[in-house]
């Protein structure tokens, strides 16, 4: 039952993405920095940048500086196209959010197979001397 759960929750995050980058406030965002991501996170990045929030500056918008999720060091002094979620802007690539929906799919039709065949949930029988 956990992993369909699991499975189910990657989709519910794949579709979450999908949602923020199709509907986010667009702007466009230069991307400062990128650093490595922490251990663990192998050949992913955490990268800054700025963008305009609330309209033109000349109409009261103002400057951000907060992170570029999706965003990659090839794009270091770019100006890329990005949907905003308060302090963060994302990049309008969706290729995380189809990864997460596949993988979420593909363990959440496991997890109902396993389930049908009855290999989870079910108590290994006691013998009996």
């Amino acid at each position: 039952m956990a992993l369909a759960l699991a499975g189910l929750g990657m989709c519910g995050g794949g579709v979450s993405l999908v949602v923020q980058r199709e509907t986010g406030t667009r702007a466009r965002a230069t991307i400062t920095e990128c650093q490595p991501a922490d251990v663990g996170t192998h050949g992913s990045y955490e990268c800054t940048g700025t963008w305009v929030a609330g309209g033109s500056l000349l109409k009261g918008g103002h400057v951000v500086r907060g992170a570029v999720e999706g965003a990659e060091p090839s794009d270091v002094g770019r100006s890329i196209e990005v949907t905003l979620s308060g302090d963060r802007a994302h990049t309008t690539s969706l290729t995380t959010a189809i990864i997460l929906l596949a993988l979420g799919l593909f363990v959440a039709i496991v997890a109902a197979l396993m389930l049908r065949a009855g290999q989870v949930g079910r108590r290994p029988r006691q013998a009996h001397v």
